[in-house]
């Protein structure tokens, strides 16, 4: 798969403005590697933003550039390239199945979101304490929700990507890493590793 900064000319199909520690950008780039296509990463804060604003009229990131096409938000994206990209399908079978991993994705994007975004506070204690607090309550109800299991459905999906990558930012950001008595987690984190093929879990995802 040939990726890169974004340097020099626009000679890829795929484009993917970005920031690379962004738990957002890191889920694109997970579809994307999934699927197996070729793109172009570009750093956003290269130029300030000056580019992606151009092409997209928006400052926040992901913003993909699709042959042209300008496709914006991450659970937007992905499902664009699902349906663009149908192999290794990001969704599980069936309505109803389907709709609770789209339900998860939003949770994790809104609410999971939230908790880790507070965590990463270092300089409001009470703010850190407090996304902590809400953060214990989530592991509490994933470890439930993955008793027995190796992916949340029957294979890797969304709700395994959404949810991920919200809980690595806190590896790879915030120097935090999940207690070890939410074992189902942290068994699920190592598969989750594992599966995106990363030496550990301090490695963003490519």
């Amino acid at each position: 798969m040939n990726k890169n900064s974004g340097e020099g000319g626009n000679t890829m199909a795929i484009r993917l403005f970005q920031f690379k520690n962004s738990m957002f950008c890191e889920k694109v780039r997970i579809v994307l590697s999934l699927k197996s296509l070729p793109y172009e990463l570009v750093d956003a804060k290269l130029d300030e933003r000056k580019t992606m604003i151009e092409f997209s009229g928006q400052k926040q990131v992901p913003v993909l550039d699709y042959h042209g096409q300008c496709v914006i938000d991450s659970t937007v994206i992905s499902a664009f390239l699902d349906e663009k990209h149908p192999q290794n399908g990001i969704y599980p079978a069936g309505a109803s199945d389907k709709g609770l991993c789209l339900m998860l994705e939003d949770w994790a994007d809104e609410v999971l979101f939230e908790a880790v975004h507070d965590m990463r506070a270092v300089e409001n204690e009470e703010t850190r304490k407090e996304g902590e607090k809400r953060l214990q309550i989530h592991l509490r109800s994933l470890d439930q929700l993955l008793a027995g299991k190796k992916f949340i459905f029957d294979r890797l999906t969304m709700a395994d990507i959404a949810i991920f990558v919200e809980i690595h930012y806190l590896y790879t950001m915030v120097q935090y890493e999940i207690p070890g008595h939410y074992k189902n987690v942290g068994a699920w984190m190592n598969l989750m590793r594992a599966s995106l093929k990363l030496a550990s879990l301090q490695d963003l995802a490519a």
